[in-house]
């Protein structure tokens, strides 16, 4: 099979790059202005931003690289040499952004295809998500479950945050006349609806253009907004150790782009532009988030929605963000449900219709997202947690194990002297970090500010 035969799916570069951008780029832009200005101060908090550049792109790519070196052991192909060649693909300053080295892999492979055919496919499924590549590399049941709490519990906080984002779209839309709860409780029924879409070629294509165009016209409109208003009257953020390891872990959620990397990957037309997609993806919101930092002030609110006084425009602007989540929610919904259909309902229900296990499943995500949104009704807190918790080891820690472990027969945690290595420590101290300062952070606001389900 030749690296144009790779995949049959649909999604084409640009198409593959507009989908990691609607994923990324949306809900934790609404809390980064604030960390950056305030709790890390606006030159720290550029300078780590544009630090994830690099790093997400090596670890993106690094990923792709496993990933092929499973697909190719699938196929038969024993021997990757360029491929599984440790640290082959270096980082390579331009003058407009980070250019891994991925045109140098190049992986042919010759076989009948209506002899392998359906041996092909099985291994395909593999490089799906995090857990089919961990499945296929480690032999440890344990790395399995691990990566499937860490996976499965990224997209469910994910879901809550875009439920208490939309939560907060609603309550706009109607001109602030209902309680979270309430408001969060019509989204997440509308989500329900709105999960039945079953691939993310759907999304791909119009549907991830408008999403972006709403997003974009809404901050146009917080920014105008931070214009005509007193950032002085705005109650500044807690500017302590603990706030600014949270303001670090928002950075994470921010940049996470790693997590439906594979997916896109999978239903990309030709996988081996699956990293370029991502590079054109890191340089475009990266970009976008130092320059909406830069232009909202130096006291932004910690949720930059609220910079809209009440009236038409905050209506409106309720509105195109609903349009903008609604299609980050679907994609994120799309992937954890066809990944627990795959592993764990169909296998035991399978002569259940794939329509009636959808609906299952996609009602279990809607009401979980709904719980999460209202246990941690505090924007800038979940993200945090999020970050922390599970957007750092799925867009840097967990593609540079699967990286070292498809490259290496060795313990992957042995030091040595690689940039994946280096990456890999940095990681964990990252996650470390973030997590204190989250947890540390949603313990005061639940004192202070209300607990879990109150109508703030």
């Amino acid at each position: 099979m030749t690296q144009q035969q790779q995949s049959v799916g649909l999604l084409s570069l640009l198409q593959g790059a507009v989908l990691l951008t609607a994923d990324c780029l949306g809900t934790g832009l609404l809390a980064l202005p604030s960390d950056l200005n305030v709790v890390l101060g606006l030159t720290w908090g550029i300078f780590i931003l544009i630090l994830q550049l690099p790093l997400n792109l090596y670890a993106g790519t690094v990923l792709h690289k496993a990933a092929t070196i499973v697909e190719a052991r699938g196929d038969g192909d024993e021997t990757t040499t360029e491929v599984e060649n440790q640290e082959s693909s270096k980082i390579v300053a331009t003058s407009t952004g980070y250019k891994m080295g991925y045109d140098s892999i190049n992986i042919v492979q010759e076989y009948e295809v209506d002899q392998q055919e359906e041996d092909h496919c099985n291994k395909d499924q593999l490089t799906f998500d995090f857990i089919g590549i961990t499945q296929a590399l480690f032999e440890s049941k344990t790395a399995k479950r691990v990566v499937i709490t860490i996976y499965y519990t990224n997209i469910f906080l994910v879901l809550g945050d875009y439920i208490l984002v939309m939560s907060h779209a609603v309550v706009a839309m109607v001109g602030g006349n209902l309680c979270l709860p309430i408001a969060g409780l019509l989204a997440s029924t509308l989500m329900f609806a709105v999960s039945q879409l079953r691939t993310m070629e759907k999304l791909g294509r119009t549907a991830s253009f408008v999403s972006l165009a709403a997003l974009l016209i809404v901050l146009l409109q917080c920014l105008a907004a931070l214009k005509h208003i007193d950032q002085m009257e705005i109650p500044l953020p807690q500017s302590n150790i603990f706030s600014k390891f949270s303001g670090l872990a928002a950075i994470g959620f921010a940049v996470g782009s790693q997590k439906l990397f594979l997916n896109i990957r999978h239903e990309m037309r030709h996988r081996y532009e699956s990293p370029k997609a991502l590079g054109y993806s890191l340089i475009f919101y990266v970009t976008a988030y130092v320059v909406i930092c830069i232009i909202a002030g130096p006291n932004p609110p910690s949720f930059l929605f609220d910079a809209i006084a009440p009236g038409f425009s905050r209506q409106l602007g309720g509105f195109l963000l609903w349009v903008h989540v609604v299609v980050s929610y679907a994609i994120n919904s799309q992937a954890i449900c066809s990944s627990m259909d795959r592993l764990l309902v169909q296998p035991r229900f399978p002569q259940t219709p794939s329509g009636k296990r959808w609906m299952g499943i996609t009602l279990l995500t809607s009401v979980s997202a709904f719980l999460v949104a209202n246990a941690i009704p505090f924007f800038s807190d979940l993200v945090a947690l999020i970050g922390a918790l599970t957007s750092i080891p799925l867009t840097l820690l967990l593609p540079i194990l699967l990286y070292r472990k498809a490259t290496s027969s060795t313990n992957i945690w042995i030091p040595d002297i690689s940039w994946s290595y280096l990456v890999l420590v940095a990681s964990v101290l990252f996650t470390i970090v973030g997590l204190i300062g989250a947890i540390v952070e949603i313990d005061m606001d639940w004192s202070n500010q209300g607990s879990a389900f109150s109508c703030t």
